[in-house]
């Protein structure tokens, strides 16, 4: 079985019967196994075998076609903000870019924003986990020519993210350009 194939699709238990540690760093047409298992569409499978992999050293700063492995686990149509949230933090924890912007999607929290199946209040975990980092940048411009802030500044849906951007925008003494 391919092992970028089996990280999207299989149980961990799967994974496991198909992957080989030194494999933790491979790619498969220039896509990694990491980024492979962060769009695999079960949660709990998805969590275990990115974990997995990071544990046996797979490189947290993956891209794939300009977007990374912070884009990679948001922009799954099934989340599970609860069981994913470690995840999260341990792929920033290990060098994944809080504010990196693909071309499609923005920002990670824009991608994350964009997620409107799911109220702020399921998203809490996942905001918790960014709104913990000193250099989360509300103001990257992202998706749309706009920043995430704008963007929840504009949006009725969001109020719950736009608070928890007011406090981070307090706390860190950022100044909001009178433009927003």
């Amino acid at each position: 079985m391919d092992i970028l194939y089996a990280a999207e699709t299989v149980s961990f238990d799967e994974f496991l019967d198909a992957y080989d540690s030194s494999q933790a760093n491979s790619e498969v047409k220039g896509r990694s196994i990491l980024m492979g298992a962060l769009t695999n569409v079960d949660p709990r499978a998805r969590s275990a075998i990115a974990t997995r992999l990071l544990d046996d050293g797979a490189d947290a700063t993956t891209t794939h076609g300009g977007v990374n492995a912070l884009h990679a686990l948001l922009g799954n149509a099934r989340l599970a903000p609860e069981l994913e949230a470690p995840l999260l933090r341990r792929l920033l924890d290990d060098g994944a870019d809080v504010n990196a912007v693909a071309k499609r999607y923005g920002t990670p929290l824009q991608l994350l924003m964009s997620q409107f199946a799911y109220t702020d209040e399921a998203l809490a975990p996942f905001y918790d986990v960014l709104f913990a980092r000193d250099d989360l940048d509300l103001l990257m411009i992202g998706a749309f020519g706009k920043s995430a802030y704008a963007m929840a500044v504009k949006s009725k849906r969001r109020q719950g993210l736009r608070a928890r951007m007011e406090q981070y925008v307090t706390l860190h003494g950022i100044e909001i350009p009178e433009a927003l």
